[in-house]
């Protein structure tokens, strides 16, 4: 029976060991060398933290490198939070102060740009490129001294407020995520992943541990490459890649430039999206372009349920100004979907909307060092009444369709009151995408001058967009200002940066 994370690699080390796991833009490693070289780091982190269950923080890049570092570190008894060399020192920081790690790792590059910012910081450097290879093999003692309770990692998320949340992610958390992903999707040691997300993103979660589970083999492709995805798209092709999992703005902008018109992706049969709502639109067009694909999957799920924790297979066509649904639980997950005076909607209550609540085995730890966000956000289960049950009040809005599936709403958040109306931003931006010449949308609120604002993507003119949205939805909820974008701010989890586009256009 399997415990920990470890077990995946221990045993597709043993069934596959001169597969490739793991490949990059210059390098490739197979099942038994990652063990290997995990192993030999593992030894090495031991001989400088000595205490288990410590924070490990990874400066490294997104490469076969970091892949060697997380098992490294796990196999040492510890845990690692990813950061990323692109980051500006002050935001690499900012995490370091919150998660206060026993151990920073690093390489001979790296260390070197880590040093120019945190020289000062009290910490243990280690160079990941000092570690002596073929100097330890038994893993058996490592293993067994790990518990599935034991964390695997911490990703940072930021708030509202921009201070830094640490999602604490047990072995028993990825390994029930996991579990449920390799049964529900057709994951195998045939399947060759193309990795998009990066390494503090939870997208990876599933990337990293669905190869070690099934000796399936995951494609680290070159993060420069999605700033030209018609590079990304020859990697693909080049790489045989057959397997998709992005968040929606990456497939997006691969079909607003028409990409796929020029570079064919005949090997790819699964294509999975989750973060954020992928607009019908681009996915038809991906449709259109993709003659071998077999199986979508839209997916849900905030980072504090590791991962995802709903998901669709699509099983019918979708107008391009439609909305795909959420679709229902991933096994062993329960979800309550709660009306404002905490009572539960029920299947049967179609449209009603209320907030998603998550609970079970998926569900994370809390949040590190932060018992009081922790309290807020990870309350007891009031429908459960004689025992105290911990769920995850998720921040968004929901509500079942005819068909008993869950569709999203938009964020709590989102949710804005304008004319005396409550109104879902969401919805505004799913009708808006429904203009065949608008490519991506965007829509927020101007609290102080009570104007909704639309930033959108596309041909459209402005009066165009408006007196679009006129026939397809109601009045009030049309919005006043325009803003035609030649291309929308991301954030690092390649989402669309709301708080970007507010502050330039709306604060200002």
């Amino acid at each position: 029976m399997r415990t920990t994370v470890l077990s995946y690699l221990e045993e597709s080390a043993r069934k596959y060991p001169g597969k490739t796991a793991f490949f990059d833009e210059k390098n490739e490693i197979t099942f038994s060398e990652l063990k290997e070289q995990a192993v030999d780091l593992a030894w090495h982190i031991k001989g400088q933290i000595s205490r288990r269950r410590n924070p490990v923080l990874v400066y490294l890049p997104k490469d076969i490198s970091s892949i060697v570092a997380f098992m490294g570190i796990l196999y040492s008894g510890n845990f690692y939070t990813p950061t990323d060399i692109r980051f500006p020192a002050e935001k690499v920081i900012s995490v370091m102060d919150a998660l206060n790690p026993a151990a920073v790792l690093v390489n001979d590059q790296t260390k070197e740009k880590f040093l120019k910012f945190a020289a000062d910081r009290n910490v243990i450097l280690i160079n990941i490129d000092d570690v002596e290879k073929g100097e330890h093999h038994d893993s058996e003692e490592l293993v067994n001294a790990i518990l599935d309770v034991d964390p695997v990692y911490v990703f940072f998320t930021s708030g509202s407020t921009g201070v830094p949340k640490g999602v604490i992610i047990n072995n028993h958390n990825v390994i029930d995520y996991i579990d449920w992903a390799v049964s529900a999707l057709p994951i195998s040691d045939k399947t060759i992943m193309g990795s998009q997300s990066p390494f503090y993103f939870d997208i990876s979660t599933q990337d990293i541990y669905a190869t070690l589970k099934t000796g399936a083999t995951l494609g680290i492709i070159p993060p420069k490459y999605f700033a030209f995805p018609a590079r990304a798209m020859q990697f693909i092709k080049e790489r045989h890649i057959n397997f998709l999992y992005w968040v929606p703005s990456a497939f997006v902008n691969v079909a607003n430039f028409d990409i796929l018109s020029s570079v064919e992706l005949g090997e790819v049969e699964l294509i999975m999206f989750g973060g954020e709502v992928m607009p019908v639109k681009q996915l038809n067009y991906w449709k259109r372009h993709l003659p071998n694909l077999k199986t979508i999957a839209n997916v849900y799920g905030p980072t504090e349920a590791t991962v995802n924790c709903t998901y669709y297979i699509v099983d019918r066509e979708f107008e391009d100004n439609e909305t795909l649904p959420l679709g229902k639980a991933c096994e062993n997950t329960g979800l309550l979907v709660l009306d404002e005076d905490g009572n539960n909607i029920e299947k049967t209550q179609v449209g009603v909307q209320g907030e998603l609540c998550v609970y079970g085995s998926s569900l994370s730890a809390g949040y590190w060092d932060d018992a009081e966000k922790t309290d807020e956000k990870y309350i007891i289960n009031p429908l459960c009444k004689h025992y105290q049950e911990k769920m995850y009040l998720t921040g968004d809005l929901v509500y079942y369709n005819d068909r008993g599936e869950l569709v999203f709403a938009g964020r709590k958040d989102f949710q804005i009151k304008h004319s005396g109306y409550r109104i879902e931003l969401g919805e505004i931006e799913a009708a808006a995408m429904g203009n065949k010449a608008v490519t991506n949308v965007c829509a927020s609120y101007d609290s102080v001058k009570k104007q909704i604002v639309l930033f959108y993507q596309g041909d459209a003119g402005e009066e165009e967009v408006r007196d679009y949205l006129l026939d397809v939805i109601p009045k009030y909820m049309v919005p006043t200002v325009y803003h035609q974008l030649q291309r929308f701010p991301y954030n690092d989890n390649g989402k669309i940066d709301r708080k970007k586009l507010n502050e330039e256009y709306i604060l200002n």
